[in-house]
């Protein structure tokens, strides 16, 4: 940590740069170029690291502190040697158009640029303070042309970039949380029918302010009931994180649809409630996890129709969309050229009335770890749970106007410049470059999925032989492909093969797919989300490759159960 090695880092960065737009091409560190210095095209590497890779790296890792040595080469050249020997032990889920695990999507090149520039120049974008620095409001530029991507309407004026959904459904839930409580506390006052000094008091009561007991106790609120149909697995956590309890969460799903509300369930529950004085959260989610599918034509409007007869937030009811990735379906709202884009458009409407949004930036968005977001309509409520009160973390600033301090509406006090690499791969690619993004997103789901129908081996799931019993098995088909968003959900019809069809697939190295469980057998989930993907089966990152290795994997394991 010598001030004076910055020519040895001058050095060594050039060095590193060439090997990482080798990596970042696909093209293993050291592999040969062409005339003009770049990268030449070589066979992609594996997804996934081999096993020998990952023994071999592991090998390599320092677990004590290095004792320092004087050698030939400078510290940064040894450590740069020593990174990159451990890039062949991480699996390729940015560079490969063929990673399809856990929805992670890939980075695009101005994203990466931002990133990198984002590390450079290492903001903590904690306060506003625009006299000083550009960064909190390059990070509003960066949510606005967010919001103008996805139709997100101008009246959401609360807006923050988080670590990821997660945390983003923290943010909604706790904004539940206090307008719920305010509502009926502001209730409490109209009919004065309540004493207590807090409630008498001019000025809002926060449970950020008086805790959770204390202030559901004045506001007279027994429960609040989280009411769900599909939920992410971060939404237990949420509500644990936020003092609700994974026990106040009550599942409105439909039996046949898990990931559709149970409109008259969701009446009961509130007519429950409001007999009761409790308060609910509604949360839906946009994009379920294993199938990809959406909720029902018209079901957001629909639910909140119901919300709005019990008065809405007013009434003690909020909604909460958990649309990590489904939120990107909304970029073909509008202006879409064919019919199959116009109605994925129509799959996300109703975003527009609820009252709090989540998304994930770094799975459709194609930026990196970790960065999502949150919209809701008023920042009051987040600042009720997470203002900083520090003089020395002050803008100093009293105009309601300016730009909210971002340590005040969301968790973190200190936050890596995640809005960068949005901000330059919004600038750069746009609307167009976004929908055409998905559009081959879509269409290399949907020819996977195709195949998977048809396929004497595998079965596409979930059944829905019910819903399309009128229609030939062609015809059947094609309804439930309009239907594949960029999730695609299967297993192998042999249930040998299938108890073991995750790992058969992923060793090819090839491809990599996550497994998960599906009406209690288990299942294969293959979710498209990298910026290098093609809608064509040939070429590199094209549909293809998947299917060539579920054929390889159904004929091996034919050969091993039958013989040659």
């Amino acid at each position: 940590m010598d001030p004076t090695a910055l020519d040895e880092f001058s050095t060594v960065l050039k060095s590193l740069t060439t090997s990482l737009v080798a990596y970042y091409a696909n093209s293993p560190p050291g592999a040969s170029t062409t005339t003009d210095s770049t990268p030449a095209p070589t066979v992609p590497p594996r997804v996934l690291p081999s096993p020998s890779a990952l023994d071999s790296a592991r090998s390599y890792l320092h677990h004590t502190l290095p004792s320092y040595k004087s050698t030939s080469t400078g510290p940064l050249e040894s450590i740069t040697s020593h990174l990159l020997s451990l890039l062949t032990a991480f699996p390729s889920t940015s560079t490969s158009a063929h990673y399809y695990g856990f929805i992670t999507g890939g980075v695009t090149p101005a994203a990466l640029i931002g990133d990198y520039i984002a590390s450079t120049i290492d903001q903590n974008v904690q306060v506003h303070l625009p006299k000083e620095s550009l960064a909190t409001e390059v990070e509003q530029c960066a949510l606005s042309m967010l919001a103008e991507l996805l139709r997100i309407p101008g009246n959401f004026k609360g807006r923050a970039f988080t670590t990821g959904a997660t945390g983003s459904n923290v943010l909604g839930l706790a904004a539940a949380r206090e307008a719920l409580v305010d509502a009926r506390i502001r209730q409490l006052r109209s009919n004065k029918i309540h004493d207590d000094e807090h409630v008498e008091k001019d000025g809002g009561i926060s449970v950020g302010e008086l805790g959770l007991l204390e202030a559901c106790h004045l506001a007279g609120i027994g429960k609040i009931q989280i009411l769900t149909a599909g939920a992410h697995s971060s939404i237990p956590k949420a509500t644990s994180i936020i003092g609700l309890g994974r026990s106040a969460i009550i599942d409105i799903s439909r039996s046949d649809r898990p990931w559709e509300v149970d409109v008259t369930q969701l009446q009961e529950k509130l007519n429950e409630a409001k007999e009761k004085g409790w308060v609910s959260v509604v949360v839906l989610g946009m994009g379920e996890v294993n199938t990809g599918y959406f909720p029902a034509a018209g079901e957001v409007e629909e639910v909140m129709s119901v919300t709005r007869k019990f008065g809405g937030v007013e009434g003690g009811v909020w909604v909460h969309v958990d649309a990590a990735f489904g939120i990107f379906a909304r970029v073909f709202m509008d202006e879409s050229q064919e019919d199959w884009e116009a109605e994925v458009g129509k799959w996300a409407n109703g975003l527009e009335l609820v009252d709090s949004i989540t998304g994930d930036a770094h799975k459709l968005l194609n930026v990196p770890y970790d960065c999502g977001f949150f919209f809701t309509r008023d920042p009051i409520y987040l600042q009720h749970t997470f203002i900083n009160m520090a003089p020395y973390l002050s803008s100093g600033s009293t105009n309601p106007n300016d730009i909210p301090s971002p340590l005040n509406i969301q968790m973190e006090n200190s936050r890596r410049f995640r809005a960068l690499p949005v901000y330059a791969t919004l600038a750069a690619y746009g609307v167009p470059g976004y929908r055409n993004f998905m559009r081959r997103c879509i269409l290399h789901a949907r020819a996977i999925a195709r195949y998977i129908g048809t396929s004497i081996d595998y079965e596409l799931l979930p059944d829905q032989a019910a819903e399309f019993e009128d229609l030939t098995s062609k015809d059947a088909l094609e309804a439930r492909l309009g239907k594949t968003f960029m999730v695609v959900l299967f297993r192998a019809k042999d249930e040998k093969l299938n108890e073991m069809l995750k790992e058969r697939i992923n060793e090819t190295g090839k491809m990599y797919v996550s497994g998960t469980v599906w009406e209690g057998k288990k299942a294969v989930r293959c979710a498209v989300g990298n910026w290098r993907v093609r809608g064509e089966r040939d070429g590199e990152g094209g549909w293809g490759v998947a299917v060539d290795v579920l054929e390889q994997v159904a004929r091996g394991f034919e050969q091993e159960k039958f013989g040659n």
